[in-house]
């Protein structure tokens, strides 16, 4: 599995990326410390999370190799990525988009940071 982010998603993610954080793709179903809220209508929800180093991610066990480095998710939400992910901006509605060769994911991939 590899995550491609392109170079306008890039710009976006480091603005608010500063000081080198751990990123993770969480799937957002109410397990752990960064997914309060769950399933929504029983969609499949995805968000960039950042958080500190020494900030918990054991329920972050799946390493995904990306060109700004590894981000992690939990090693369930395998199911629901394809293994050409990509992460792009959409300039028209100003969002983050998550897809694989098949189809989008998350076409809002909102960032939260919990540092």
């Amino acid at each position: 599995m590899k995550l491609t982010v392109t170079d306008s998603a890039n710009n976006v993610i480091q603005e608010k990326a500063v000081n080198n954080p751990i990123i993770l793709l969480s799937y957002d179903d109410g397990v752990g410390p960064y997914s309060p809220h769950g399933l929504e209508a029983l969609q499949i929800a995805f968000k960039i999370v950042l958080i500190s180093k020494d900030m918990q991610k054991k329920d972050y066990d799946l390493p995904i190799e990306s060109n700004i480095g590894t981000i992690y998710a939990k090693g369930y939400s395998k199911r629901f990525l394809g293994s050409n992910l990509k992460i792009d901006f959409n300039a028209n509605y100003h969002l983050l988009t998550l897809s694989d060769d098949g189809e989008t994911i998350e076409d809002n991939l909102q960032i939260e940071d919990y540092r």
